[in-house]
């Protein structure tokens, strides 16, 4: 995120509206340069002067007031337009870049960073053209008037322009911690609330609150914290500017007393130096929020950079797995340790366990959601050579599936329209035909994700078919059929287990007969 792309979003639009924002700033002292006139046709009694005066006075001021307004709304447009890029590659960088991420944590780049970035550097950018004009124009205005008085005015603004400085380091410091911490208050908001029944159901409403009231008070904190640091900012350089107008107020009357510049410029002068000031204040301001804010567009710039994912990648089928010397550490001092496992192509393994010895962990590990803290896991083709496996490849059904907005047969197809015909067999193949024909619209029903409009083991069928549909050459079950009745699920896993994927499967409650219909069981100890 920079902003040289900023500008490629519409090079026209950039242009002109630099141009407009130096002309109006630009206009803005005209307007005052024609004031000292006025008061002098006023003081002389000049009604003709007076009325040419005021009405070039009134055209300047609309005129520059209309390209503020306007030029705000097109620049508004440029921002929207540039945020809809970023959004876009970001989601594109969390597709591609096979990592996990937290949902607070996108949500948090998406939304909060972007406005924090619009606000903080982009509201700011434009408004520097402007103030820059009214700051030389001001400046050429005053060396019009008298030399010195343009002299004195220099170095007031000099020292304007450092005295900021000194507390510009805490105001990038400030606006990180904004983003971090509004990551950390989303990140608790989603870990509490997707337990709220629970929550509910034993009364634990005392604890959300708390904790919801320290993850809120660590934002309402760095955003004081930041506002602070912005006042700081502006109180500096408002007392400088006081001085400054001071200063050349006095030497404007002492000139006026000597008869060496007209009546008029009592007040224009002053005028002339606050806008000095001013305009050099808000650049100066300016300048310090968008460099406040380089940091964190430099992070949404590596979690929106391009990712390439193509065939060229070397990348092959997985039919086989082995893992070895395979740990993971936890934060709190807990491990796990799993045995070196050698899966064949096309083998049919049930993997059961103690509690906690780490089935779903493996699974994940073997899927590169976990990185392991020890060991590796390594892919074959059929020839038993290591490769570089097509995640896509691997089908995997978890004890919670996971559905998307759309019709049934969108998520069994994960809305690839090639695979539309395949979808009635593959629908037969995990036994939910009798299922789909419950539903009104049938196959193409939508689901309601917010009310949830279909059971857990229908939730379990789609993942199934989702997998079966896809040719995945490596399927992973972790408790895929818990909430399918045991004659379904006996029907469903004949024929998994009369596919040529490689399989595996987790599951507690097999009897006997089941258990026996796999190719071996790995059962993982918790040491």
């Amino acid at each position: 995120m920079n902003f040289k792309d900023f500008i490629k979003t519409n090079y026209f639009r950039f242009i002109y509206m630099n141009i407009l924002s130096v002309i109006s700033g630009a206009a803005v002292i005209g307007a005052g340069y024609v004031q000292m006139y006025f008061l002098t046709d006023v003081k002389n009694k000049d009604w003709r002067g007076i009325l040419v005066t005021v009405l070039l006075m009134g055209l300047l001021y609309i005129g520059t007031q209309g390209m503020i307004y306007y030029i705000q709304f097109e620049i508004r447009i440029q921002e929207e337009e540039y945020n809809q890029q970023i959004r876009n590659k970001l989601a594109r960088h969390y597709f591609l870049d096979q990592r996990n991420h937290k949902v607070a944590d996108v949500q948090n780049r998406m939304t909060n960073d972007l406005e924090m970035v619009r606000t903080n550097f982009f509201d700011w950018y434009i408004i520097i053209p402007f103030y820059g004009a009214i700051f030389v124009s001001a400046l050429i205005a005053l060396l019009s008037i008298n030399w010195m008085i343009f002299l004195v005015s220099i170095v007031v603004d000099v020292i304007s322009y450092f005295i900021p400085k000194l507390i510009q380091k805490k105001m990038e410091q400030a606006t990180t911690n904004v983003s971090k911490q509004n990551k950390y208050y989303l990140d608790v908001l989603a870990k509490w609330f997707s337990g709220l029944e629970e929550l509910r159901r034993y009364f634990a409403g005392a604890k959300l609150f708390k904790i919801g009231e320290q993850a809120s008070n660590k934002v309402e904190n760095a955003h004081i914290k930041q506002t602070a640091a912005q006042q700081e900012l502006i109180v500096l350089s408002g007392f400088c500017n006081l001085v400054g107008q001071m200063l050349l107020l006095s030497l404007t009357a002492f000139f006026i007393t000597k008869n060496a510049i007209i009546f008029g410029a009592i007040m224009s002068v002053q005028n002339f130096a606050a806008n000095v000031s001013i305009g050099l204040q808000q650049v100066i301001e300016g300048l310090s929020f968008m460099k406040s804010s380089k940091e964190l567009m430099g992070e949404i710039s590596r979690y929106s950079s391009v990712i390439n994912k193509n065939e060229a990648d070397g990348e092959e089928p997985p039919l086989a797995f082995t893992t070895k010397n395979l740990s993971l550490n936890f934060p709190n001092g807990e491990k796990l340790t799993f045995p070196d496992i050698n899966v064949k192509p096309g083998e049919k393994i049930l993997l059961s366990g103690d509690s906690g010895a780490g089935k779903s962990t493996l699974f994940k590990l073997i899927l590169g959601e976990l990185k392991a803290s020890t060991g590796k896991v390594e892919f074959q083709n059929a020839t038993g050579d290591t490769i570089i496996p097509d995640m896509s490849r691997i089908g995997y059904i978890p004890q919670d599936p996971n559905l998307f907005p759309g019709t049934i047969k969108e998520n069994i197809t994960m809305f690839n329209d090639q695979l539309d015909s395949r979808v009635e067999k593959t629908v037969n193949e995990v036994n939910f035909n009798k299922d789909i024909k419950k539903f009104k619209n049938g196959i193409n029903e939508e689901l309601d994700l917010d009310k949830i409009n279909i059971s857990g083991g229908q939730r379990q069928k789609i993942v199934l078919a989702r997998a079966k549909i896809h040719d995945s050459d490596i399927i992973l079950i972790d408790e895929g059929t818990s909430a399918i009745d045991q004659k379904a699920t006996m029907n469903i896993l004949e024929k998994l287990l009369n596919s040529k994927a490689t399989l595996v499967f987790i599951a507690h409650n097999f009897n006997e007969h089941m258990r026996q219909m796999f190719d071996r069981e790995i059962y993982l100890s918790k040491e």
